[in-house]
């Protein structure tokens, strides 16, 4: 019952967290503070996430990783169309790296260099939201639910005795603060500038 119920709420987070995303994307018609190796790799890793939850016999994170592919698939299409097409290389050796690492180590060893890969996924976008003079088109809904999915997959870890749920769920809530500071900094200094 409680692996259902995880699974639902999870599938909802995962049909909405790229959409803030794509709708910022498309209403300002920019890409700017969007990183493109963030999202390439974020298509990677959860299509990884995906073979490990089968695997696993981890319905709920199958499913939930299977919605993410598709929304970061989508921002990885309108980042290409908007001029950005940097990360597809880094996504796909990346790939190629976690199937060998999953065929040679394992599915325990997969998940907890996916959990770990999870920090490594999103390091660019910090890093891109701590230095970039423009964030137009980062939106800053798709880090609220980027944190409340590391809330949920972290406490479903921990239910379920699943060290790299519990991991990654701790990362996803730090990505999500490391994100959301530098966001709203901006925010407040493009109010500031703006003519009373």
């Amino acid at each position: 019952m409680l692996e259902q119920a995880v699974t639902a709420f999870a599938v909802v987070l995962a049909l909405t967290q790229p959409v803030p995303q794509i709708i910022r994307v498309l209403r300002t018609r920019s890409v700017a503070g969007v990183s493109g190796a963030t999202t390439w790799l974020g298509f990677t890793i959860n299509a990884a996430w995906v073979a490990y939850g089968v695997a696993r016999g981890l319905l709920p994170v199958a499913v939930l990783s299977t919605a993410y592919v598709v929304g970061y698939l989508v921002v990885g299409v309108l980042l290409v169309r908007g001029g950005n097409p940097k990360g597809i290389g880094t996504g796909a050796l990346v790939g190629a790296g976690l199937a060998g690492l999953a065929a040679i180590g394992g599915w325990v060893a997969l998940g907890t260099v996916l959990a770990l890969a999870v920090a490594v996924q999103f390091l660019p976008q910090v890093v891109e939201a701590w230095t970039s003079d423009d964030l137009t088109g980062l939106a800053p809904g798709t880090y609220v639910v980027s944190g409340l999915d590391g809330i949920v997959w972290g406490g479903f870890g921990l239910l379920v005795s699943d060290g790299p749920l519990v991991l990654y769920g701790v990362i996803m809530c730090t990505v999500a603060v490391a994100v959301l500071v530098p966001r709203a900094r901006w925010a407040a200094r493009q109010r500031a500038l703006a003519p009373a």
